[in-house]
């Protein structure tokens, strides 16, 4: 899903996509890329530290300010991301934060690569 994002972005598939902005095509490649770094568990922890941090920036930005929502939030639309839309790049932010401290899986690049070198030696 999060590699669907950045491809409308960059790309312009999935269609039904907005063009992108500046700053849109920047969190266009990192979410391209790190959600293939993620998948393929290759550089896994510093692709979900830099994924993570893309979304925590992209709901200060859109959901916290109310650009979301197409007016200045009260208070709890800005404590709230149910209310400020802003549950997608929260539940990224956080799935993203686990995965940086969980690291790749057992059958990731960096988990075969890892154990080539420790074989190796």
């Amino acid at each position: 899903m999060f590699a669907c994002h950045g491809g409308q972005k960059i790309l312009g598939f999935p269609p039904g996509g907005r063009g992108a902005p500046t700053i849109g095509s920047l969190a266009g490649w990192i979410e391209l890329a790190c959600e293939l770094l993620i998948a393929f568990g290759l550089l896994t922890r510093i692709a979900a530290f830099f994924a993570s941090g893309e979304m925590a920036v992209a709901y200060f930005m859109v959901s916290f300010t109310g650009k979301a929502i197409g007016h200045a939030p009260d208070a709890m639309e800005r404590i709230l991301p149910i209310l400020n839309k802003g549950e997608l790049p929260v539940l990224f932010c956080f799935v993203f934060f686990f995965i940086i401290f969980y690291g790749p899986g057992h059958w990731s690049i960096d988990r075969l690569l890892r154990t080539r070198s420790t074989s190796s030696s």
